[in-house]
């Protein structure tokens, strides 16, 4: 259940309310900060407020720019989940502190079970993904890999974030040439026949390569494609919230 509102975040949410309904769209934050007459570092505080408390959720995107959400208004496959922020990823995609309570947050979601969900903070800018620091990554345990899908592999008894590009015709021809992208025409491939999966680690690339087969030979880890049953999660969506 939502929490309890100050006077000043009842009017803010009211204000926003109204908009949406007079202009068929959500207030800009310079908007919403000229017409309570504050400074945007205060509004952007206002809105934190009624997203940690269950009244709506607000970002920016590539699709939408600056958004707000009322979560009155979300359908009914829309639900609000509290998720867990579980570990760190350093700028070599590995894992750290995990699985360990780093803190939480509220966002929408679609048709994911809550218990599957968990969440990763990024302490360093990772360039070869465009990930910065302070994003944050929602993993899905229960969704299966496909390509195209960042995962959280492992190499050995270490965790990192990778690239699935591409599923192997089955158990028995891993190499790069027999591999066949997802998916398969049910004809000529089934689960039954062990396909895995081919990736890379999301930061590879000529300045860390030597690192990661340091990695690969310390872990007595075999550079190859891996069962599905390996990949611990697959990232749902990156949250990149905005900052002053």
């Amino acid at each position: 259940m939502p929490h309890a509102l100050t006077e000043r975040q009842k009017e803010c949410l009211e204000f926003i309310r109204q908009y949406i309904y007079k202009n068929e769209s959500s207030p800009r934050l310079e908007e919403i900060a000229a017409h309570f007459d504050i400074k945007l570092p205060t509004a952007h505080k206002y809105l934190e407020a009624l997203q940690r408390k269950g009244f709506l959720y607000f970002g920016r995107d590539a699709t939408s720019g600056f958004f707000i959400r009322l979560i009155e208004s979300a359908g009914s496959v829309e639900t609000v989940a509290e998720i867990n922020i579980d570990g760190r990823i350093d700028h070599n995609g590995e894992l750290f502190d995990f699985p360990q309570r780093l803190g939480h947050f509220a966002t929408v979601l679609i048709g994911s079970k809550h218990e599957d969900l968990f969440a990763l903070v990024v302490m360093e800018d990772i360039p070869q993904a465009s990930m910065l620091e302070q994003d944050i990554i929602i993993f899905d345990m229960g969704r299966k890999p496909k390509p195209g899908d960042v995962c959280i592999v492992p190499i050995g008894e270490r965790l990192f974030l990778a690239n699935i590009f591409s599923v192997t015709f089955d158990q028995d021809t891993p190499d790069l040439e027999n591999a066949l992208k997802y998916p398969m025409p049910e004809d000529l491939s089934h689960p039954k026949y062990g396909q895995k999966v081919n990736w890379v680690p999301i930061a590879f690339d000529d300045t860390n390569a030597e690192f990661f087969l340091d990695v690969t030979e310390e872990q007595r880890w075999p550079v190859g494609p891996i069962d599905p049953e390996l990949v611990l999660a697959t990232a749902l969506r990156l949250v990149r919230f905005l900052s002053f």
